[in-house]
């Protein structure tokens, strides 16, 4: 049972995932932009973050890879081109009920930290640009919080506008998370041992496709 503790991943997203952030690309120094403020929000149901762990239950075997994924995110990109995205950790799914919880709390420990968020800030240039392409690349650079601790993240993404207005903005590249870079290593380390596990990987590539729509 793998519990590979990365998420956005991200942003994180994705945080990611993570991930609004690919509506165009270049960043400053990122802005905390509330979901309310938003220009764009992201539609839960349409959207999706998955991140791939690894393990493997004896020493000298190969890896085993599964797929796993975040339920609930919620973020915006303003006019002013500020964005923030919200990966609520509880939300965490590997088709194991059991595996949920441990994730929960020995890993992320949301009660203390619920959420993983990415920010950052596309410039004016950026967000002309999207206005007039149907589609277009961006490499975006980032940051991304989780436990309390903050690091630059990079993103390979892909933006397309929607006949209905929206935009999906999706990972050309896995994004690749390591939670030991967040202060998570001794939980890994925990859901090793009580998996019995030789071996659980502390980084994790994280996917993701979302469909922001404007703001009413």
């Amino acid at each position: 049972m793998n519990v590979n503790p990365n998420l956005s991943l991200r942003s994180l997203a994705i945080a990611s995932a993570l991930s609004l952030a690919t509506i165009a690309g270049c960043t400053n120094a990122p802005e905390r932009a509330s979901a309310s403020a938003s220009a764009w929000q992201v539609d839960n149901a349409q959207s999706n973050i998955n991140f791939v762990t690894t393990k493997a239950g004896q020493a000298g075997v190969g890896g085993i890879g599964e797929v796993q994924s975040f339920k609930r995110f919620s973020g915006g990109l303003d006019a002013q081109g500020k964005i923030s995205f919200d990966i609520e950790l509880a939300s965490v799914d590997t088709g194991v009920e059991i595996r949920d919880e441990r994730m929960r709390t020995m890993l992320f420990k949301v009660a203390a930290s619920p959420k993983a968020t990415f920010e950052a800030k596309l410039n004016a240039d950026a967000m002309t640009a999207l206005a007039s392409t149907s589609s277009r690349d961006v490499d975006l650079d980032g940051t991304l919080t989780i436990a309390g601790q903050t690091k630059p993240v990079a993103a390979k993404l892909r933006v397309a506008r929607l006949a209905s207005g929206g935009m999906t903005v999706s990972t050309r590249a896995p994004i690749v998370i390591n939670l030991n870079d967040y202060g998570l290593k001794a939980g890994v380390e925990a859901l090793r041992e009580v998996m019995g596990l030789a071996f659980l990987a502390s980084t994790a590539p994280v996917t993701f496709s979302l469909v922001l729509n404007a703001k009413a």
